[in-house]
């Protein structure tokens, strides 16, 4: 298979070999030097290879090479309009290259979906795999690779994650494209996280979503910090305004009673508020019947002195406030 390097960067992965099993040895997948995944290959494979023309090489032994390459755009794509993309890509760069199948490998989604279930920065991702052969006669290769596009919701700003998976095998053998899906889909499977960095991911991911959630608990706060500046400000020039318009009020209401020669005036037991013609000093009301009442200028005059039964008079006070 050809180089396949339309909008795939490569995640830089430096491998060696470790344990073996089943006839299958266990590649370990590092990155800035720390191991973050495995695969497995059979054992008779050489890996960390570097073939000309050839960057997304993995493993390689007699003609067979297992590839692996992934990419991460910080932004969301059409998984499907991608996939075209990249075909077309491939067909540019390989005109030797005949694509003779393109289909969805379902198997590798689920796969992968249920793998990154305990992944938490992966929560809600969407997965979907597209898988396609090729056919080289020029350089005597067949492959079938597999394209897995994670579209993940990060937050509210998506981000896309690609895996291309590939194998390839020497076209003088006599492989039918069923047996190497089939080897295709099982190295794909095998894809699978080293559990020290699994856990270490998680708490960077818990502590970034605490962080972010503290930031956006002081910013709202904040904002409420200055609605309530706002709303306190608005009360306060709405208060002024009803004392200048009360002190107006009382003012014109002052005015218009010096003209009228009347007096405001209020018991100051019970509240109720009384309008009397002209000006005395002093002024008496029976609170039972307002119209028995008695004003004079005289601070000696007391009409609840030789009073008649059921006569009780209440000496008023002026009013200031107005009505």
């Amino acid at each position: 298979m050809k180089p396949l390097t339309y909008m795939l960067l490569p995640l830089l992965y430096y491998l060696t070999l470790t344990a073996q099993a089943q006839g299958l040895k266990y590649v370990p997948l590092q990155e800035n030097g720390t191991t973050t995944a495995y695969v497995s290959v059979p054992e008779r494979f050489n890996c960390n290879v570097n073939i000309p023309d050839t960057p997304t090489a993995l493993c390689a032994a007699g003609g067979y090479i297992y590839h692996l390459h992934g990419a991460f755009i910080s932004n969301p794509v059409d998984p499907e309009q991608y996939f075209n993309n990249l075909l077309q890509q491939v067909s540019a760069e390989n005109p030797n290259a005949n694509i003779e199948n393109r289909y969805r490998i379902s198997s590798i989604s689920q796969y992968v979906t249920q793998r990154d279930a305990n992944l938490l920065f992966r929560y809600g991702q969407q997965v979907v795999t597209y898988g396609f052969d090729v056919v080289d006669k020029q350089d005597n290769q067949k492959s079938s690779a597999a394209v897995t596009v994670s579209s993940l919701p990060n937050n509210g700003a998506p981000v896309t994650i690609v895996q291309l998976y590939g194998v390839t095998v020497p076209l003088s053998e006599s492989h039918d494209y069923s047996q190497i899906q089939n080897e295709l889909v099982r190295f794909a499977q095998s894809y699978q996280y080293d559990q020290n960095w699994l856990q270490s991911a998680n708490a960077q991911h818990l502590q970034f979503q605490s962080n972010l959630s503290a930031k956006n608990r002081a910013f709202q706060q904040s904002q409420q910090q200055i609605h309530q500046s706002n709303m306190d400000a608005l009360d306060r020039s709405h208060n002024s305004y009803m004392e200048r318009s009360a002190a107006s009020d009382r003012s014109q209401s002052a005015y218009i009673d010096s003209i009228h020669e009347r007096q405001q005036l209020v018991d100051p037991t019970t509240g109720t508020r009384y309008e009397a013609d002209g000006y005395y000093d002093y002024n008496y009301v029976n609170p039972n019947d307002s119209s028995i009442y008695y004003r004079t200028n005289d601070p000696t005059a007391n009409p609840n002195i030789n009073n008649n039964q059921g006569e009780d008079y209440q000496l008023l006070q002026e009013n200031n406030a107005g009505w």
